[in-house]
């Protein structure tokens, strides 16, 4: 595949799956945002071992595209890019992109031009077998896939993932199937019913019939296939059921104005309380029919999800709807779009003062521009019993314009909690500040809807809960320059004694700081007693540790905020005054920092 090639099948993948997503302290002045650059780095495998020939892809979080092959040595240079915020990834055959698994946890890796990126590519797993019929015999050009459902830790994903690499094949005329390059983790495999690949449905001779899962059996007593790195699953054989399915069909509507060309439309069928995607389908904006049918749907409920898509890849408008199944075709559904929700609002980067003496010992010249900034949107996932899958964007990440204005938007209804990166090592978060609803802003719906978040929550340590179609518009984001970090490890009392799982504190010591939210921290203490604090605001510190609460089992640990709540800092700052306090200095790193746990009584 060609670089344009790749751009252009990511390009179009990423619209169709969504892929992702003034204060009163001056503002930096900003560089021409045309400054080029590049990322260069390495592909290389499990094994340390370069890799010739995979394809490098970046995104720029205003949407830009650029790729590249890597060559003999697997190194790769990603030329001429614009100052801004990056991800790279990468594809080989037979193998993943360990980045991919990051994903799966709702965490993203990000880079600037002028970054060297190491990208390790890992040794795909191998499920195979055959597809006989109920009498044995091979069936040929049936259609098998597999659906992961934890990683190789056992976390369940926090949303359904795409990866490059084979979603579906075909048995050969010996009913024999193969799908390589697979993450390890654990899979279920299934046969039959519709496609999931919208684009290129190809129809074959079981599209209606009821999924059959390995071994021979329906979703719920689907046997469990475990893979690992570079190792094959051999003899995954299904028996073909072969069970008519049933259809659920209807059509999408909008609210407001008719769909333009322009426009695309996205739908999904999946089982409902799972992240199991029964079917996948496409209705280009060109299109006067927007009619759809899902076929080959075993009895059960279901969620059915449409979201349009406008220019740019952003989702506009979206709809949920509960279906159940039960014996017979649902026919006559109505999926009306309906507005998503946005978050709006600007970035200010401070000036670092003229007489400051401590510039000289910042790891960069503190020339950052303010798309080198990240915004990050992760929705909670919504454990009420029942709860219909929602449309819209659940992952979102955005960098700031050359106005130093952001938006993400096309954000599914939900509670979403904000990752915001500060633009380089050396600066750090001042204020995160939603303006106060005006009389007239109150007056529209979304606005009251929001306005209970603005009165409430701080955006960075509560999160937001955003209504169908709320509008935030009015987030300022204040980073200054100067960051400090802080890294070390906790020790026991007693030498050779286990480490407890804890959680590790900074709070603020300066009684002018005790309100200020950003400025508390929290982290997980590693297995080893390490931990890292980085982009600090300089000034006085206590330490504290508690016990950690019990690791999640799905991507609940990405969506922490490293910022304890309001009860939490209540606490922190009672049991910190009678301990001993450390400085940081503006843009000073602190490596090697001691923390012993005291004996217990």
């Amino acid at each position: 595949m060609s670089t344009r090639q790749l751009i252009s099948a990511l390009a179009c993948a990423l619209c169709a799956l969504g892929a992702l997503a003034s204060a009163q302290t001056e503002s930096k002045p900003q560089p021409p945002a045309s400054a080029q650059g590049e990322i260069k780095g390495r592909i290389i495998s499990d094994d340390g071992q370069p890799l010739a020939g995979a394809q490098i892809y970046t995104r720029s979080l205003r949407n830009q595209y650029a790729g590249a092959v890597s060559d003999a040595d697997g190194k790769f240079t990603l030329p001429n890019l614009e100052r801004g915020t990056y991800t790279v990834n990468a594809y080989a055959p037979g193998y993943y992109d360990t980045a991919n698994l990051q994903q799966e946890r709702a965490l993203r890796s990000y880079y600037h031009p002028g970054d060297s990126v190491t990208v390790r590519m890992g040794k795909g797993g191998v499920i195979t077998g055959r597809v006989r019929d109920t009498s044995g015999g091979p069936l040929i050009a049936m259609r098998v896939r597999v659906i992961r459902l934890r990683d190789e830790a056992g976390r369940a994903p926090a949303e359904p993932v795409f990866v490059f690499g084979p979603p579906e094949v075909n048995t050969d005329d010996r009913g024999v199937y193969r799908i390589y390059g697979l993450p390890p983790g654990t899979y279920i495999v299934v046969a039959g019913g519709q496609s999931r690949n919208g684009f290129s449905n190809r129809p074959t001779a079981y599209d209606n019939d009821a999924p059959t899962f390995y071994p021979s059996t329906t979703r719920d007593g689907a046997a469990e296939v475990v893979v690992q790195s570079g190792q094959e699953a051999t003899d995954i054989d299904i028996r073909y059921r072969g069970e008519a399915g049933h259809a659920a069909s209807g059509t999408v509507e909008t609210a407001g104005a008719a769909l333009s060309d322009s426009d695309s439309v996205s739908l999904q069928i999946m089982t409902a309380g799972s992240l199991y995607m029964a079917g996948y389908r496409y209705l280009s904006g060109r299109e006067s029919d927007r009619s759809f049918v899902f076929d080959g749907l075993a009895d059960g409920d279901y969620d059915v999800i449409a979201e349009q898509y406008g220019k740019g890849s952003v989702r506009t408008t979206a709809a949920s709807l509960r279906v159940s199944v039960r014996g017979a075709d649902v026919p006559g559904l109505k999926l009306t779009l309906a507005p998503l929700a946005a978050i709006t609002g600007r970035v200010v980067l401070e000036t670092a003062p003229p007489t400051a003496s401590w510039k000289e010992q910042c790891q960069s010249k503190l020339d950052a521009v303010a798309g080198e900034t990240t915004i990050i949107a992760r929705r909670e996932q919504d454990k009420r019993a029942g709860a219909a899958y929602p449309g819209g964007a659940k992952l979102a990440d955005v960098a700031p314009d050359d106005k130093n204005e952001f938006a993400l938007r096309g954000l599914a209804p939900g509670r979403f909690r904000l990752d915001v990166r500060p633009p380089g090592p050396d600066w750090y978060i001042r204020t995160a500040a939603l303006a106060a609803p005006t009389p007239a802003a109150t007056n529209n719906a979304a606005a009251k809807t929001s306005a209970p978040a603005r009165a409430a929550n701080h955006p960075l340590t509560d999160g937001l809960t955003l209504a169908a179609g709320a509008q935030i518009n009015d987030l300022t984001l204040t980073f200054a320059p100067g960051a400090a970090a802080l890294h070390g490890r906790v020790i026991t009392a007693s030498e050779g004694a286990p480490l407890p799982d804890l959680q590790i504190y900074l709070v603020p010591a300066e009684p002018a700081r005790a309100d200020d939210a950003l400025s508390y921290r929290s982290a997980r203490v590693g297995n080893d007693g390490t931990f890292a604090f980085t982009q600090l605001a300089p000034g006085r510190y206590h330490l504290l540790t508690r016990p950690a609460q019990p690791r999640e089992s799905n991507a609940a640990d990405a969506l922490a905020s490293p910022y304890p709540d309001a009860q939490t800092r209540a606490q922190l700052r009672r049991d910190a005054e009678p301990t001993e306090t450390l400085e940081l200095q503006p843009c000073q790193r602190l490596t090697d920092h001691v923390l012993r746990l005291a004996p217990k009584n």
